[in-house]
C-alpha cells in the first residue's frame, strides 16, 4: 500500500520535472490600418516573439477580430525566430469613405508560451 501511494505521488512530480516551461513568448504588438488603396484599407497586425528561442511552426493560432466579427485567422504558422516579428494582413478590405466610423479590433494568440498576459490586444480605430 505504501510502495503505491509513494508511486502515484511521486511519479508525477518526475513527469512534471521533464516538461519545460517554453522559452518563447509571442506578444500580440500592433495593430493598424494600411494606407488607402482603391478606396479600401485593410487591417495589418504584428505578432512578436519576445522570449529567448523560436517559436516552433504550429506552435500559435492567430486571430483577428473587428466589431466582434472574425476577420482572419492564421492556424497553420510558421516558426518565428526569438526577437522577430511578423505581420499578417486580414483578408477584408474596409471602405475608407466612412469618417468617424468606429471600428473596435481583438487580436488572439493561442499559444503555450512564457507569458500568456500578453497574448491579446484589444483598441479601437476610427476612420
Amino acid at each position: 500500500m505504501f510502495l503505491r501511494t509513494l508511486i502515484f505521488l511521486i511519479l508525477p512530480l518526475f513527469a512534471a520535472y521533464g516538461q519545460e516551461e517554453p522559452s518563447f513568448d509571442l506578444i500580440a504588438d500592433e495593430v493598424y490600418l494600411d494606407v488607402e488603396k482603391e478606396g479600401f484599407r485593410e487591417f495589418k497586425f504584428t505578432v512578436k516573439n519576445a522570449g529567448e528561442k523560436t517559436a516552433p511552426a504550429g506552435s500559435y493560432r492567430v486571430f483577428f477580430k473587428v466589431n466582434g466579427k472574425m476577420q482572419s485567422f492564421e492556424i497553420n504558422t510558421s516558426a518565428l525566430d526569438a526577437g522577430k516579428s511578423l505581420i499578417y494582413t486580414s483578408g477584408e478590405k474596409i471602405p475608407a469613405n466612412q469618417p468617424g466610423k468606429k471600428l473596435k479590433y481583438k487580436l488572439i494568440i493561442y499559444t503555450k508560451d512564457a507569458d500568456k498576459s500578453n497574448n491579446q490586444l484589444k483598441g479601437e480605430i476610427i476612420l
